[in-house]
């Protein structure tokens, strides 16, 4: 599975706050108050509360939040482009694939 390097350095160091998963769509909340969401092909029953992000990994539409205590958090992406967002806590776009 190929490192997703652009996203890794956006949010690795971040901790995972809450998620919540509503029409299709994972919303993970950081201790910073940013949010990615996720459009995902179902609903995603895995969290990672507490989890700090290491790195990313991403092959086809699996995501991985792989995390500094050595889990992984596997997502089903809705498609393997177009799926992920990132906004700061001020709602700002950081990042949209």
């Amino acid at each position: 599975m190929a490192s997703n390097h652009k996203l890794t350095s956006l949010i690795q160091g971040r901790t995972i706050a809450g998620t919540s998963n509503q029409n299709d769509a994972l919303t993970i909340a950081f201790t910073d108050h940013s949010k990615m969401t996720v459009q995902t092909a179902g609903s995603v029953s895995s969290a990672s509360t507490g989890g700090t992000v290491k790195a990313v990994r991403q092959q086809g539409t699996t995501l991985s939040l792989d995390m500094e205590g050595g889990s992984t958090m596997d997502i089903q992406t809705a498609e393997e482009t177009s799926s992920v967002m990132i906004r700061g806590a001020d709602g700002t776009m950081q990042y949209a694939d």
